[in-house]
């Protein structure tokens, strides 16, 4: 399976909708087979999903991403694991070991349940569902 991080400096990118470089990790039996870094140039939403599709990505992991990139991204079978915070190396290891929900990982202002209410379209009136 192939692990997708948008990188800057070393670090998960803050917004993968402008992200310029994305690091993909292939990992086959909870090892690394293969790493390679890719430059992004300038791509609509829809470019940007299918560049991931082609690359044979199974799992987007990023910081903040927008809705409508995220829908694309998970439309086209790709896992999009968002609000995620830290150096690549920290969260490619925290992946594998199944450990992205820590604190440590999660940006600021997202809270532990927020990847799953991210995933669903729901309409709050007043604080209430």
């Amino acid at each position: 399976m192939k692990v997708a991080l948008p990188v800057w400096q070393g670090q998960v990118s803050s917004v993968f909708d402008f992200a310029h470089k994305l690091l993909v990790i292939e990992l086959k039996n909870g090892g690394e087979t293969d790493r390679q870094e890719i430059v992004l140039v300038e791509q609509s939403d829809p470019e940007r999903a299918a560049m991931l599709k082609q690359l044979g990505v199974g799992v987007l992991i990023c910081g903040a991403i927008s809705r409508p990139l995220a829908e694309m991204i998970n439309g086209s079978g790709i896992q999009v694991l968002p609000f995620v915070k830290g150096s690549a190396e920290q969260i490619i290891n925290a992946y594998k070991a199944r450990q992205l929900s820590q604190p440590q990982y999660i940006m600021p202002g997202f809270w532990p349940g927020a990847r799953r209410s991210f995933r669903r379209r729901r309409c709050w009136k007043g604080g209430r569902r």
